[in-house]
């Protein structure tokens, strides 16, 4: 199908996309694109290329990021997710992060006894803090205990995450063959919680710090044909905008309100027409409207009970957002050949190359590996020969796709006895 999906940043409120992204999946909505950016990375990647289960199993267990309520009321932090930082700190997390992660979780009383045994390795557990220290929390320690990232690399479709290079003065993408734990830590490197991430020779800070919803980094959604993109904000929601109930929540409110502003600003800019999206269906997740004026004081606790409620929150949202938009889904795997078609006239090839795949050439077994648009159709540009292979790869990309033909079996016909 020619979908985009858009994961924005945010955390914890992370599981209203884990939930949303699970039911889609249900539906059987596949895309072509996934952009990630800050705590949506963490969702696409499960979603991409989980390590423990399959992808819905892995979405689901989002909910057990959150803290036990009964800690939780009494220590307010996630000791699980943020931790302390230095060298020190980083060998003695790494020794606990295997066995911990194995601890069963399946009813409260296992999920009580896993967290606190996790408190009371995070209290002992040494820290190198100063005043020359460039961040609070060790990089994320635990992102090679639920990502494959080898079996990313085999992602059917293309898979993004953003992040903002220091020395280049811009925000930049990682691809699917190239992303590595260290290029997630590198965009998750959010100032202050986060140090910047050095990686080959430069420095990086999250993506979603500058830019919350990374539409198409480098043009992706028009380079893959996508006429539909989905896109999930959690942050871009003004009843988050509160008044603080104490210090730590102080300092947690002035990084997200900040970037509550800065995913506002992001939909209009977008919504209103911007230039590499033009002629693409934009669909908002509308994650705010299924969460009730009890529930928004809470959005931002990392507790077990609220990470659990937004992610039903978010299933639900997802469930919705399929009924409301059933046809729409299904138009897009029509839609995107009869671009591919119209791109193929616009170039004036499309004759000629229908008479190349219906001729000896396209019989013969892996000749779309070796054809070059550049030297078959010597009168395209440089640019039209690019914009030619990018429709062939998704014409191939869809005779891929199409279902086996079931073979025809016909009916016997009974002899008359007369």
């Amino acid at each position: 199908m020619a979908v985009g999906l858009v994961l924005g940043g945010g955390a914890p409120n992370l599981p209203l996309m884990s939930g949303a992204l699970l039911a889609l999946d249900e539906a059987g909505v596949e895309f072509d694109v996934v952009s990630t950016t800050g705590a949506g990375m963490l969702i696409g990647l499960l979603y991409a290329a989980p390590k423990n289960g399959t992808r819905q199993e892995s979405l689901k267990a989002t909910r057990d990021l959150g803290v036990h309520d009964a800690i939780y009321d009494v220590f307010p932090v996630n000791y699980k997710i943020f931790h302390k930082y230095g060298l020190m700190a980083e060998a003695y997390t790494k020794f606990h992060q295997q066995w911990l992660s194995k601890m069963p979780r399946s009813t409260s009383a296992e999920r009580y006894i896993a967290d606190m045994t996790a408190f009371w390795m995070a209290i002992f557990c040494p820290g190198d803090l100063s005043p020359t220290t460039q961040g609070l929390c060790q990089p994320p320690p635990w992102i090679d205990l639920v990502v494959d990232f080898d079996k990313l690399k085999g992602f059917h479709g293309e898979f993004l995450m953003s992040a903002y290079c220091v020395e280049e003065e811009k925000e930049v993408s990682f691809g699917k063959k190239e992303i590595t734990a260290d290029h997630f830590r590198a965009a998750l490197a959010m100032p202050l919680i986060y140090a910047p991430y050095k990686l080959n020779g430069k420095t990086y800070l999250e993506g979603s710090a500058f830019d919350t919803l990374a539409f198409s980094p480098g043009g992706v959604m028009r380079k893959n044909l996508i006429d539909t993109i989905i896109y999930f904000d959690v942050l871009g929601q003004r009843k988050m905008i509160r008044e603080p109930q104490s210090l730590y929540d102080a300092w947690v409110l002035s990084i997200i309100n900040p970037l509550m502003r800065i995913a506002e600003m992001d939909t209009k800019l977008y919504n209103d027409g911007a230039a590499e999206l033009h002629g693409i269906e934009l669909l908002p997740m509308p994650f705010g409207k299924n969460i009730s004026e009890e529930q928004w004081p809470h959005v931002l606790d990392w507790s077990h009970s609220n990470m659990s409620q937004l992610f039903d929150i978010g299933y639900k949202t997802g469930e919705k957002f399929v009924q409301a938009h059933k046809d729409i889904l299904e138009e897009s795997s029509k839609n995107r050949s009869k671009i591919v078609l119209d791109v193929m006239k616009e170039l004036g090839v499309h004759d000629r190359f229908m008479a190349l795949v219906q001729g000896p050439e396209g019989k013969r077994p892996g000749w779309q590996e070796n054809f070059n648009a550049g030297e078959v159709f010597k009168d395209l540009t440089p640019e039209e020969a690019m914009k030619f292979m990018v429709v062939f790869a998704a014409a191939g990309q869809m005779f891929e796709e199409a279902p086996e033909p079931k073979p025809i079996t016909r009916k016997k016909r009974r002899r008359s006895s007369k």
